[in-house]
């Protein structure tokens, strides 16, 4: 208060000028009010006057003691003309802080009158006294005029103290260095990487993440251009933008292939904009974030399509030619059982059955990448499997064919069972290991091993494998490894940079990655000098593996007459299984489509349908299924077809239908899957 009142005589005389203000203030105040009180009186005595008039006591009684409560009344009285008492009313005694102000008489009484007139006469008058509760008001005005002058005070206190902030600017300007270490501090912790350049691009900041990735010093930075670390086809391009930047003329996103000084090349997204000093340009801010992933995720959606195009395309050439081979496979069958077992012919025919199988094969895996193989599913161990491999006639080939390449495997015991296609899964560990062994041109060793990759692990860098628990089988060969830009297109279909038609088709990695991502699983490729390593991850299951049952021998896969209705719009086929089921002693009967099956069965019964998906043009499979299922419930079925759509062949299943049977197929299987159906 010093800076303001320097004298107690001067803080006495500015008290003292606060007194009369506040004085003069309540003078008016309390006059004020005075006024108000004595007109709200006279509306009192106007507001009765008809009651007064009617000598309405009850009427006069009830508006009375209202305006007692309401406007604090000691009493009110009503008396006639000749000053005769008509009607009082008594308010209550004052309570509480009102009480207690009256004991310090500071809650005062007012006397007051108004004349009662009616049509111009004089016919009674209103007497009453009020409590005058000023000291509320008053007391308010005196607050008001505290707070005024306080606040009057705080600005004399600003004002007195302008010298006061220079040293605050001294103090700000310390406090904003230390801003800029913090921002500087904030920079180096985003996952971003953040650069600066003078007007000629030349670096003159970079965050740690640009440091590291850029793989630079801090002493190297000041002697690096920004255009340095971009591959040289893009650089025109970046000075035009550079350029316009320097201009002021807005830039968008650009995309950019980066190359650090040990030649490493990675993607990125860079936003730039001007470093301004007031409204001079001094240099570039660039913000450039690395999208290696993204990119990654975008190649797996284009190769996603890329196989569900050509699968389509697959998937009606592998349907035609299945039943094609149909034929080359099954009359070869049928042919051997009437040939004597001396004949010199069987060897020819049991080749083109031979040649038959192996086209099928190859059928098969353009039906698996074009994933329209309606494979069940069944909990089966990646260890059995794995075995079942290893004791094949193909593997025991394949050992033959590479005798200079050693074996092993390396299978954990407590790796987790998997729901799959087991025929589809041991396919890809087949086509695997073959690729492995023919990737080793002199000798070498071939391993194939299991293992758990727990979710969250954290020695697990893949964040797609670290979201689950999955089950892995590698295959590792020690060849010379897959060239880079060889490792971006292996798994397209008929790619290949083995021998054609020596080595396969082209298609082996194809329809591994396609079982794969049947499966909902992932496959990782990791190739070096070394040798390469494929990974196949596959969701556990809790689920307990059942073994399968042994297959019984086609002796005991006879039928005993039982009826079989044949429904294939395909003249050959229908002839093959006509052929091959009468061998087996059924009774056959033979329909071209969807409705002449649905007419057959409206007056006859058949014990099993065999049904044939795709029935062009008429009813299809399912159609043809429900249709049935309205004359003779529970039907039983087998589906038949080299090509279906999986919902078609799923929904057909869940109808009734007992197993599904691949086109082309031979004797045993179907008379396997009829004898399963029928007991």
């Amino acid at each position: 208060m010093n800076f303001i009142f320097p004298s107690w005589k001067q803080l006495a005389a500015g008290c003292f000028l606060i007194g009369i203000a506040f004085s003069l203030v309540s003078f008016a105040y309390i006059q004020h009010k005075n006024i108000q009180d004595n007109i709200r009186f006279k509306t009192h005595a106007d507001i009765i006057k008809n009651d007064i008039w009617a000598l309405n006591k009850s009427g006069i009684k009830s508006y009375l003691q209202l305006a007692v409560q309401a406007n604090k009344y000691r009493y009110l009285a009503v008396l006639l003309e000749d000053d005769t008492p008509f009607f009082q009313v008594t308010g209550p005694e004052p309570t509480g802080l009102d009480h207690f102000l009256s004991l310090l008489h500071l809650l005062p009484l007012e006397k007051l009158s108004a004349d009662i007139v009616y049509k111009n006469q004089l016919i009674g008058s209103l007497h009453g006294e009020q409590y005058v509760r000023i000291f509320y008001p008053l007391l308010n005005i005196f607050f008001f005029m505290v707070l005024t002058l306080l606040a009057s005070l705080f600005m004399l206190y600003l004002y007195y103290n302008r010298r006061f902030l220079e040293q605050q600017v001294f103090e700000r300007t310390q406090k904003h260095q230390a801003s800029e270490r913090r921002f500087h501090d904030l920079v180096n912790l985003l996952p971003e990487m953040v650069c600066e350049t003078d007007l000629q691009g030349n670096l003159t900041y970079a965050n740690k993440i640009a440091l590291k990735q850029l793989n630079i010093t801090k002493r190297e930075l000041l002697n690096s251009s920004l255009f340095a670390f971009m591959v040289p086809e893009q650089v025109p391009h970046a000075r035009e933008k550079f350029t316009n930047l320097i201009q002021g003329k807005e830039q968008k996103l650009d995309e950019y292939t980066v190359r650090t000084p040990d030649g490493i090349l990675f993607p990125v997204l860079a936003r730039s904009a001007p470093i301004y000093s007031g409204d001079e340009i001094i240099g570039i801010r660039s913000v450039i974030v690395d999208i290696t992933e993204r990119c990654s995720l975008e190649e797996k959606l284009h190769r996603a399509k890329r196989m569900e195009i050509i699968g389509l395309m697959a998937g009606g050439v592998a349907h035609d030619l299945n039943n094609i081979l149909s034929g080359v496979i099954n009359y070869p069958e049928l042919i051997l059982k009437k040939l004597p077992a001396d004949s010199e012919l069987r060897g020819q025919v049991k080749a083109i059955k031979r040649s038959g199988l192996r086209a099928a094969d190859v059928v098969s895996d353009l039906l698996t990448v074009a994933r329209g193989v309606a494979a069940p599913r069944t909990v089966a161990a990646p260890n059995t499997m794995i075995n079942e491999y290893l004791n094949s006639p193909e593997f025991l080939q394949l050992q033959s064919l590479y005798p200079n390449i050693s074996w092993k495997s390396e299978l954990d015991p407590a790796v987790v069972n998997i729901s799959c296609s087991p025929i589809h899964v041991k396919k890809s560990i087949m086509n695997l290991v073959i690729n492995a062994a023919e990737a080793i041109t002199d000798s070498g060793r071939v391993t194939i091993s299991t293992a758990v990759c727990e979710q969250d692990d954290p020695d697990q860098q893949d964040e797609v494998i670290r979201r689950k628990r999955w089950t892995v089988i590698n295959i590792h060969d020690t060849g010379p490894g897959i060239a880079p830009e060889d490792l971006d297109h292996i798994f397209d279909p008929f790619y290949t940079r083995k021998v054609m038609g020596k080595s396969g088709t082209g298609l082996g990695l194809t329809v591994v990655w396609n079982t794969v991502q049947d499966h909902n699983g992932e496959i990782r490729v990791n190739s070096d000098e070394r040798g390469t390593t494929f990974s196949l991850y596959f969701p556990v299951t809790d689920r307990n593996f059942t073994p399968a049952e042994p297959t019984p021998d086609l002796k005991t896969l006879r039928g005993s007459g039982e009826k079989i209705l044949v429904i294939d719009d395909n003249p050959q086929q229908q002839d093959i299984a006509l052929q091959i089921l009468t061998s087996l002693n059924y009774q056959v009967s033979v329909v071209s489509s969807g409705e002449e099956a649905v007419e057959y069965l409206r007056t006859r019964f058949v014990h099993i349908l065999l049904l044939d998906m795709l029935m062009p043009p008429g009813l299809n499979g399912l159609q043809t299924y429900k249709q049935i299922l309205t004359i003779h419930p529970g039907q039983k079925a087998v589906i038949a077809s080299g090509f279906s759509e999986n919902d078609d062949v799923r929904q057909t299943l869940q109808l009734g239908a007992a197993s599904f049977i691949k086109k082309p197929y031979v004797m045993e299987q179907l008379g396997r899957v009829i004898y399963n159906a029928l007991h």
